[in-house]
C-alpha cells in the first residue's frame, strides 16, 4: 500500500507539470487566435482618444470645447 501511495504521490507531480503546460498552450491559442486580432481591428477602425481629424471637414482642430459642470462645492463635498 505504501508503494502506492509513492506512485501516487510522483503521478501528482507528472500531472501538475503536464496541467501547467496544457494551460499555458491552450491560453496562448486563445490569445492569438481570439484576443490579437480583435486588438488590430479596434486599433484600425477606433480612435478612442478622438486623435483623429474626420474626413468629411466636420472637425478641424483637436480642440475640444471644455463645459463647466452643474455640481456645486457642496456636492463636491459629498463624493459618496
Amino acid at each position: 500500500m505504501a508503494y502506492l501511495k509513492f506512485l501516487w504521490k510522483k503521478w501528482l507531480l507528472v500531472a501538475h507539470a503536464i496541467g501547467n503546460f496544457q494551460a499555458q498552450v491552450i491560453l496562448s491559442v486563445f490569445y492569438f487566435i481570439l484576443i490579437f486580432p480583435l486588438g488590430i481591428v479596434f486599433r484600425f477602425f477606433s480612435d478612442p482618444l478622438h486623435l483623429k481629424f474626420s474626413k468629411d471637414g466636420g472637425r478641424k482642430t483637436s480642440f475640444e470645447k471644455w463645459e463647466h459642470s452643474r455640481e456645486s462645492l457642496e456636492e463636491a463635498h459629498r463624493q459618496y
